[in-house]
């Protein structure tokens, strides 16, 4: 079976959600600067730099959020946002430090252990990421652990864990039944196990709740040609070379025509 193009295809996404403004209390619990209005100088340039933020003003955002922190260096919500103007930026090594204040401020923070997580993800420091996001699946109000533990199954994926992979896939799905990436994630590993009937179902799931992609197409190809299924082949063939001409699976799809004219 062909796996080349198996591709993870994956950069997990930033959430700006539930930043915590301030300071842990001695239970543990956050409290939420932006649930209401700014009550100080310094949670309200952290809220304007947001607002910049979602702007994708980079350079205004970060002016309001150093301001911020000057006025509060213990502001969390501030560090965090700082952080993701940096990354945005691609100043990845101050986007590190900015993280790791503002879980200096907020260390059960879900949104910033989940952020900083993802940071750590896409630079491929996949055990330094694993650790964030396994402090936050301990937090059972995260909001956001159906992610956390999808994120945990491209980890060991990474770490040719297959086995815990699916553990952490169907912990997912147990929480947000509603998970494309998983679904196809968990396609493949069937694929590749060759439970194929299991493989169809987690493919159909995918297709209820996702539009078309050249990866998902590519693995409908490859569960078509498992199952010897040359009608499913054809389908996803056509809409692949249709919708994705320029994408590396139709690249691929038309390299074997050439190679292989009768296929």
């Amino acid at each position: 079976m062909n796996r080349e193009l198996f591709i993870d295809g994956l950069i997990l996404g930033v959430i700006l959600l539930n930043i915590t403004g301030c300071a842990t209390t001695p239970s543990g619990t956050v409290a939420n600067v932006y649930d209401e209005k700014p009550s100080n100088a310094a949670e309200n340039y952290a809220y304007l730099g947001r607002q910049y933020l979602f702007q994708n003003s980079l350079d205004l955002a970060e002016a309001r959020l150093q301001h911020a922190l000057k006025l509060d260096p213990e502001l969390p919500a501030a560090h965090h946002d700082l952080a993701v103007v940096y990354t945005k930026m691609g100043r990845f090594d101050s986007a590190d430090d900015q993280y790791r204040l503002a879980l200096q401020f907020a260390p059960t923070d879900y949104t910033i252990l989940y952020n900083y997580a993802t940071l750590l993800y896409n630079q491929g420091r996949y055990d330094e990421s694993e650790k964030q996001l396994l402090a936050l699946i301990a937090n059972p109000d995260a909001v956001n652990r159906a992610q956390a533990y999808e994120a945990l199954g491209l980890i060991a994926i990474k770490n040719n864990q297959i086995e815990q992979a699916e553990v952490y896939f169907g912990q997912a799905l147990g929480i947000a039944a509603e998970l494309p990436r998983t679904l196809l994630e968990l396609t493949k590993l069937s694929i590749t196990a060759e439970r194929l009937s299991l493989a169809r179902s987690y493919l159909q799931r995918y297709q209820e709740i996702a539009r078309d992609t050249p990866e998902g197409l590519w693995t409908g190809i490859l569960l078509g040609r498992a199952q010897n299924d040359s009608a499913m082949v054809s389908d996803y063939s056509q809409r692949l070379r249709v919708k994705f001409p320029d994408s590396p699976q139709a690249r691929q799809l038309y390299a074997e025509r050439i190679s292989k004219p009768s296929d």
